[in-house]
């Protein structure tokens, strides 16, 4: 499962690459009242994804967070490694350590498809591809996690 801190981040940098037509700067304020995400938490979030050059930021006055198409080209599996790292996809659906494929347990194969699945969707969908029209799309962007 993602942690809230990478879905919260996930849901940020769809907020960010959806408001680059605007070609605005946006405040770790503003992404975290819009989505209503915690403000202190979801600044730091930004601040990470920024240091690890997956969102680009400009201080000052007129500064904020935002993605240019550059960055929209990068695979969503970008955020997830960034925040959770990538481990989780390599895990036993049940947390045992010595389950693997010659040794499975009884849920690896169940897990192993989901798990192979979702993979597949982070690497090959891109942040561009999540894009929405963020005023018209209340349901996104209003739901806590």
């Amino acid at each position: 499962m993602l942690s809230h801190k990478c879905k919260y981040a996930i849901r940020a940098v769809i907020f960010l690459a959806s408001r680059d037509k605007q070609m605005q700067m946006t405040s770790g304020s503003e992404v975290a009242s819009v989505l209503n995400m915690p403000m202190a938490f979801t600044v730091k979030i930004l601040q990470e994804l920024a240091r690890k050059n997956l969102i680009l930021s400009t201080k000052g006055p007129k500064g904020g967070f935002y993605i240019n198409d550059v960055l929209k080209k990068l695979p969503m599996l970008a955020i997830v490694e960034a925040i959770d790292g990538i481990e989780y996809f390599n895990r036993c659906g049940v947390g045992l350590h010595k389950c693997n494929e010659s040794h499975p347990c009884p849920f690896h194969d169940t897990f192993k498809a989901t798990r192979d699945n979702l993979f597949n969707a982070f690497s090959t969908r891109t942040i561009g591809d999540f894009c929405v029209d963020y005023l018209a799309d209340e349901f996104f962007y209003s739901k806590q996690l």
